[in-house]
């Protein structure tokens, strides 16, 4: 059975334009940048301590991570930290319930690090906060996450003297959150710690902890 369909130029074009639009609102849901607590690339940032620099603040030993030029993983300037005691800063951005985040991590001689050592990356509300997602690096090679309740699990692995790219995915519809590294599989989504009151994650955290004798970490290019 033929059908035929008797348009005029003007209905015509009404058709394409609708099937344009079908398709550019296609392209762009799938292709939306996902929001994110705050970025930061400390390129602006003199050499020295990042403490009263770009809004960072001291919860401890702040002092203790340093912007510098020499290890870099994106423009002129990253942080760094190989202090022997805890070293822990954290930078207030947008209130987000559905977002992403990410951050690029090279850890550097952490064969000197105490066997308990490792770098985390946190996400929170307030700081240090009872709602928050952890990350940490631990000196064996494992990244893990905590499972919002009382441990770590690992997810990953990671190198020394090597970029790695963390990234965290967290959703508000049943507030649990996501995790990968170097653009891997996700995990599966899972629940964090205060889960049960959660409305949006507004600040960012950087711990070196129990650091040891030698070795430190670079951090750069925060971003959603």
């Amino acid at each position: 059975m033929n059908i035929k369909m008797n348009l005029n130029r003007p209905q015509v074009i009404k058709v394409i334009i609708l099937i344009f639009n079908v398709f550019w609102l296609a392209f762009t849901s799938a292709n939306v940048q996902a929001a994110g607590i705050l970025q930061d690339n400390f390129n602006s940032y003199s050499d020295g301590s990042v403490m009263g620099q770009g809004s960072w603040q001291n919860y401890y030993n702040g002092d203790n991570w340093i912007v510098q030029g020499t290890q870099i993983f994106e423009g002129t300037k990253a942080l760094y930290s190989n202090s022997v005691a805890d070293n822990v800063i954290y930078k207030t951005g947008t209130l987000t319930s559905d977002g992403k985040q990410a951050v690029y991590i090279k850890t550097k001689g952490r064969s000197g690090w105490h066997s308990d050592s490792g770098f985390g990356f946190r996400l929170s509300k307030g700081y240090p906060g009872i709602i928050f997602i952890g990350v940490d690096f631990k000196k064996d090679g494992d990244v893990r996450y905590y499972n919002g309740s009382t441990a770590y699990n690992n997810f990953a692995t990671y190198n020394d003297d090597e970029w790695t790219l963390l990234e965290i995915e967290w959703r508000s519809s049943d507030n649990t959150a996501r995790y990968r590294v170097n653009s891997g599989i996700w995990t599966n989504w899972y629940t964090f710690a205060g889960a049960s009151s959660f409305n949006g994650f507004d600040h960012v955290g950087l711990d070196f902890y129990l650091p040891g004798v030698s070795g430190g970490v670079y951090v750069d290019y925060i971003t959603p």
